[in-house]
C-alpha cells in the first residue's frame, strides 16, 4: 500500500487585534501634549494559563470582522474592561506550530468608562478561566518584568516612550465616505435625495461596531440624505445629533472647496471629542488636504492619492496629537501622528 501525501502546511494567515491600555494612576492628571512619568502610568496585562504567561489581552478576529472591533471585543472578553481604541502601535507576526502566520494589530487603548460610544457597545461573554486566569493593572516597570514576549516587551516601550514625548494621548479625527448609494443614472429626483441601496443601508448598520470601537461622541456630516442615511445608525444608537454642515455637499464644495477645508483644519486642531465626518467622494481631497498640512513625510505617504480615495462606507482615522498650552504658545500646533483605513465587510456577505 502506497504511502498518502503528507497534508499541505497552512498558508493562510491568522488575523488577530489586541490593545496595550493604559490609565493614569489615582490622582494624576494629563493635559495632550504633556509629557507623562512612565511611573505615572498603569498598564493592563492578562495571565495565560495554558501558556503560563503574561502578556497583552487580545485574540483572533470573528468571520469578517474588522480589527478594531476585534481589539475592543477581545479586550472586554479577557479583562472585563471597555476600551477606545487611540493610535496604532506596531504590528506583531510570528509562526503558529501549525505553520501559520499570525498577525497582530495593536492599538493604545483607553479605558472608555462614560459617553456616547459606550452605550452602542454590544454584550461580551467574558473568557473562561481556562483562557485567562488573572488580570492586572501594573506600572511600566513591573510590566516589563512580568511580560514573557520579547515583542510584548517592544510594544511596551513603544508605548512608554510615547508617554515622555507628550504623545500618548491623541485624538481621533475619522473621514469616512458615505455607505453605497442608487447609482446617478438610475435615479430621476433631486440629487441631494439620492438614498442608499440595500447593501449601503446594511453597511451604515455594520459602522457602528467600528465608529464604536474608536470611541466616537461627535459626528459631523454633509446634510445630503445619503450622507445622513450612513451615519444614523450610530447617531441613533449612541444617542447623537448629527451635525449637518451645508458646506460639506458636493455642490458647495464644487463651488468654493474653503468652507469645506476649514471644517476639517478646525476639527483636527481642536475636535473636543472623537469625531467622524461623513462626506462625498469629490469632496474627500478637500478634507485631507488639512490633514495632510499637518502630518510629517511618512504620514503623508499614507494618505490616499488617487480617485476614488476611499471605498463606499471605508474611513479613514487620523490620529491628532495635540500641543499642550506651552508648545501651542510657541507656535507648534497639532499633528497627525499616524492614519489608517478601515471598511466594513458588509460586501462579502451581502453583495450589491
Amino acid at each position: 500500500m502506497s504511502k498518502s501525501s503528507p497534508s499541505p502546511v497552512p498558508s493562510r494567515l491568522v488575523r488577530a487585534g489586541g490593545a496595550v491600555t493604559w490609565r493614569l494612576r489615582t490622582g494624576v492628571r494629563a493635559l495632550p501634549g504633556q509629557s507623562l512619568d512612565p511611573a505615572d502610568l498603569e498598564v493592563l496585562l492578562v495571565h495565560r494559563p495554558r501558556y503560563g504567561d503574561w502578556s497583552w489581552p487580545k485574540g483572533k478576529a470573528e468571520l469578517n470582522e474588522p480589527l478594531p472591533v476585534t481589539a475592543v471585543r477581545e479586550v472586554e472578553e479577557e479583562t472585563g474592561q471597555v476600551v477606545a481604541l487611540g493610535a496604532p502601535l506596531t504590528t506583531q507576526r510570528y509562526r503558529l506550530g501549525s505553520g501559520q502566520t499570525k498577525e497582530v494589530r495593536y492599538w493604545v487603548g483607553t479605558p472608555l468608562e462614560e459617553g456616547a460610544a459606550l452605550r452602542t457597545r454590544r454584550p461580551v461573554e467574558g473568557a473562561s478561566h481556562r483562557e485567562i486566569d488573572a488580570r492586572r493593572w501594573a506600572s511600566p516597570s513591573r510590566a516589563r518584568a512580568l511580560l514573557t514576549r520579547r515583542g510584548d516587551r517592544r510594544l511596551l516601550t513603544e508605548v512608554v516612550a510615547r508617554a515622555e514625548s507628550g504623545t500618548l494621548i491623541t485624538s481621533v479625527v475619522a473621514l469616512l465616505r458615505h455607505a453605497k448609494a442608487v447609482s446617478r443614472s438610475s435615479w430621476e429626483g433631486d440629487e441631494a435625495e439620492r438614498p442608499l441601496t440595500r447593501l449601503g443601508v446594511q453597511q451604515a448598520i455594520d459602522l457602528i461596531d467600528m465608529l464604536s470601537a474608536f470611541g466616537v461622541e461627535q459626528i459631523v456630516s454633509s446634510p445630503w440624505l445619503r450622507c445622513a442615511s450612513t451615519v444614523g445608525p450610530y447617531a441613533t444608537a449612541a444617542g447623537l445629533d448629527v451635525d449637518a454642515r451645508p458646506e460639506l455637499t458636493e455642490d458647495a464644495a464644487a463651488s468654493d472647496p474653503l468652507p469645506a477645508s476649514r471644517v476639517m483644519e478646525e476639527l483636527a486642531s481642536d475636535a473636543p471629542a472623537p469625531v467622524v465626518v461623513c462626506a462625498h467622494r469629490p469632496t474627500l481631497p478637500v478634507l485631507m488636504e488639512p490633514l495632510a498640512a499637518c502630518a510629517p513625510t511618512r504620514v503623508q505617504a499614507d494618505l490616499p492619492r488617487e480617485s476614488p480615495w476611499l471605498s463606499t462606507a471605508e474611513m479613514l482615522v487620523a490620529h491628532v496629537a495635540r500641543s499642550s498650552r506651552e508648545a501651542a504658545s510657541a507656535g507648534d500646533g497639532a499633528a497627525v501622528t499616524a492614519v489608517e483605513r478601515h471598511a466594513t465587510y458588509t460586501k462579502l456577505v451581502l453583495p450589491d
